[in-house]
């Protein structure tokens, strides 16, 4: 008869427990479920989004301002982001290209592209949009050819650089290649 007695004491205090829980999540239902009546912070956080999306608008109307700068700067995509020319006999060359593209709203220009390491091996070869003072227009591409001739064998590093007007100049691709010793 006892254990009956304290069963129905705590009761009441376990069913409010239980309510109170229910009641929070149920409160939170409307929160998680809602698309656009978010509360205050995370409408502060739908606000950062909207920058990415000025983009769009100001290229659509000259995109002059320079508050905007970032977001209709011409921006450089280098594909691939690396060359291996894999092992080649001493006295060869083999040639690879790597794409400069502009991703972004106003024209790329192309300063210049070189190699920083092993200059004796590494080459560019053609720079199709070197020279062009106009540049890549958005959405447009361009080639720049890289070529390496060992002249020994052994392991060999580098990097393209590619000078640009755009955010991150300069853009590096890394260049690796083998020289081998050629069996006459």
């Amino acid at each position: 008869m006892t254990d009956k007695k304290n069963f129905w004491q705590t009761a009441p205090g376990v069913i409010t427990g239980l309510a109170t829980i229910l009641t929070a999540a149920l409160g939170l239902i409307p929160i998680l479920t809602s698309g656009d009546d978010s509360p205050q912070p995370q409408s502060t956080q739908s606000a950062s989004p909207t920058p990415t999306s000025s983009p769009t608008s100001s290229s659509s109307s000259g995109g002059s301002g320079n508050s905007n700068s970032g977001n209709v700067a011409p921006k450089a995509v280098v594909a691939p982001k690396s060359l291996d020319f894999g092992e080649i006999g001493s006295g060869k060359t083999a040639k690879q290209t790597v794409t400069v593209a502009n991703s972004g709203n106003e024209y790329l220009v192309i300063d210049g592209a070189s190699i920083d390491g092993r200059n004796d091996v590494f080459s560019v070869e053609a720079q199709e949009c070197l020279g062009d003072k106009t540049g890549i227009a958005p959405d447009d591409e361009c080639e720049v050819t890289v070529s390496f001739n060992p002249t020994s064998p052994g392991a060999f590093a580098g990097f393209l650089e590619i000078e640009h007007s755009g955010k991150d100049s300069p853009t590096r691709v890394a260049l690796n290649g083998e020289g081998l010793l050629l069996d006459l």
